[in-house]
């Protein structure tokens, strides 16, 4: 049988070996590569926790700016907009200067403009700007900054970390999200009941200065560049040649036709618009569901709507251990199939039922389910993007999370609209019905099948 890693005889990633011994046996492996996942993760929880606070705030900003749910939906959908715009701009920064200084700069940037939020309409009423144009403003350009997070992420994935160990590895930021999602709702609510809306703002900005200095001073763009990285280490990472050695390897020229000529490059985009479209009505409008549709309390409301990204941490972390283990025992493509596809029909199965069941609680259970089943799948678009582009993993992966905004940007505003005309229960089964036909293109995507040619003889060879 065809297997994409031969050397893989236990499925478990390399961290988890008994006193961090490298598989020579003669030098325990530093685990600075793991050092540096974990940064990833509680900078992944900094992202979430800087879009989620806005639709905690919702409420707040539409009493006190006189606006109307349909407008904050366009709010919504400004962050998402220019966050799916600036993916492939920031991954292709990613991949050219590094990962270091690029999400350092991008995480000073968004925190700054989410401290502006909090101020954006007093400032913009100054200069004779409309509230919500003050807040599509701000918003847009807190989203272009976060745009480079992700796929800064997937760059160091690429250079720090064995095939292998992949797939938990691209899990680890997406916990990090759910994380920060599920802190989010309760934290802030309970912050803008006892000190107002506007303070949970800069408490978010100030937290998200504070890890982007920690970022620069901890983090090197590769291995050959840390201290900290002993011989055991950059062995284990050294199999997996990405093409990276130096730095000045990452100032090669990017081939854009390769880039866009392959067809999973495509399939990826359009696989990640229906999770995307999904994501984005938890992040946007879970809450207000709960508390205007389901009539919960408001902190009430603000502690389920921690459920699902409770969830998404845990299944996070699910799908990238048993996406290890699955090209492991099934080969690359079929291993990251396996995971994609069940989670992708998972979570529209979920979603379809919560949407229906009457009572609350299980409701909530299945539409966490439903979320946290859609980032188990997210594991494996990650660790493919990756599969495929090799030392253009941060352009390759900026792209595909472009689609998966531009399903976000979508869904804020189309939800409301079908709630408004047909009902929330439609709204959901629309959603639910956009990641199934999005689960179905794993038929075809191909992760095997990589943009550089050189490459893909080399994986042919390896899997014979």
């Amino acid at each position: 049988m065809v297997r994409m890693e031969h050397d893989v005889t236990s499925g478990v990633p390399a961290v988890f070996n008994r006193a961090g011994s490298s598989t020579s046996g003669h030098e325990e492996s530093s685990n600075v590569r793991w050092t540096i996942m974990a940064l990833c993760l509680l900078i992944g929880m900094i992202t979430y926790l800087d879009r989620v606070n806005i639709s905690i705030a919702a409420r707040y900003i539409i009493a006190e700016d006189r606006l109307t749910t349909v407008q904050m939906g366009t709010v919504f959908s400004a962050f998402t907009l220019s966050y799916g715009l600036f993916q492939l701009p920031g991954g292709w920064l990613a991949d050219r200067l590094g990962p270091r200084m690029v999400l350092t700069g991008a995480i000073i940037w968004w925190s700054g403009f989410t401290a502006l939020t909090a101020v954006a309409t007093t400032i913009g009423a100054k200069f004779g700007i409309t509230a919500l144009s003050s807040l599509l403003i701000v918003r847009f350009c807190l989203g272009a900054g976060e745009a480079a997070a992700w796929p800064c992420f997937n760059c160091v994935i690429a250079n720090w970390i064995p095939l292998k160990e992949r797939a938990l590895a691209s899990s680890i930021p997406l916990a990090g999200g759910g994380i920060g999602a599920s802190i989010a709702p309760p934290a802030i609510a309970w912050v803008m009941l006892r000190y107002g809306w506007h303070r949970a703002f800069f408490l978010c900005a100030s937290v998200g200065i504070l890890f982007g200095v920690v970022w620069a001073v901890a983090v090197r763009n590769l291995p050959s560049e840390h201290p900290a990285v002993n011989d055991a280490e950059r062995a284990l990472m050294a199999r997996d040649a990405v093409g990276r050695d130096t730095a000045s390897s990452m100032r090669g020229s990017t081939p854009w036709g390769r880039i866009f000529g392959e067809p999973n490059v495509w399939l990826l985009f359009l696989s990640n618009f229906s999770c995307g479209y999904l994501i984005y009505i938890y992040l946007s409008w879970f809450y207000v569901y709960l508390t205007e549709v389901r009539r919960m309390p408001l902190m009430q409301g603000s502690l389920y709507t921690t459920a699902p990204f409770i969830a998404i941490a845990v299944m996070s972390l699910l799908g990238g251990y048993l996406g290890d283990r699955a090209i492991a025992r099934y080969g690359l493509t079929d291993g990251r199939r396996v995971i994609a596809m069940p989670g992708m029909a998972l979570a529209s199965v979920a979603l379809f039922a919560g949407a229906r069941i009457p009572g609350i609680k299980l409701s909530v259970l299945c539409l966490a389910v439903g979320a946290g089943a859609i980032y188990l799948a997210l594991t494996a678009h990650w660790a493919t993007s990756i599969d495929v582009a090799r030392q253009h993993a941060g352009t390759v992966s900026g792209f595909m999370n472009w689609g998966g905004n531009l399903g976000g940007v979508i869904s804020p505003i189309l939800t409301p609209w079908i709630a408004k005309r047909w009902g929330w229960l439609p709204a959901l089964e629309f959603a639910a019905a956009v990641v199934m036909a999005g689960a179905c293109l794993w038929f075809v995507i191909e992760p095997a099948r990589c943009i550089d040619a050189d490459r893909r003889l080399s994986l042919a060879a390896e899997a014979l």
